[in-house]
């Protein structure tokens, strides 16, 4: 007779590449320190929407993870989300800002409706716990 136990499912490694896109560039240090201690390995920076969109494009295999801030010049974290849905971006995202909570969730719904996988919103000044959280979303 078979055992009817259930087959486990999958274990999933967690994310190793991530694109941090914001225009402060202690912000990209310290993110980008905290995602290489909790483990992510292949972590490309941009300054804005623009070098943002520039920098995915270069990449042969696009980050399994996005984090973007709202609010930068030129092109903001509103029209980079728009084009990571031109391009059906298919990792997570999370975004990272100091706007107010309702933008936030305004930005997350933005998001949803470009059918991106909106991981997190997470406050700054990040929190490396709430960081963690949200990547463990992707697995």
């Amino acid at each position: 007779m078979k055992s009817s136990a259930p087959t486990p499912a999958p274990v999933s490694s967690p994310p190793t590449s991530a694109l941090l896109v914001d225009d402060d560039d202690f912000m990209l240090d310290f993110v980008g320190d905290m995602l290489s201690e909790l483990g992510l390995s292949d972590i490309k920076t941009a300054n804005s929407g623009i070098s943002g969109a520039q920098v995915f494009d270069q990449s042969a295999v696009k980050p399994e993870v996005v984090l973007c801030d709202l609010c930068m010049p030129d092109s903001d974290g509103f029209e980079f989300m728009e084009a990571l849905a031109e391009r059906k971006y298919a990792g997570g995202v999370i975004l990272v800002s100091g706007m107010d909570s309702r933008t936030l969730n305004s930005a997350s719904l933005m998001g949803k409706f470009h059918r991106l996988k909106i991981l997190a919103t997470i406050s700054k000044p990040v929190n490396k716990q709430a960081l963690s959280e949200a990547l463990s979303k992707l697995r």
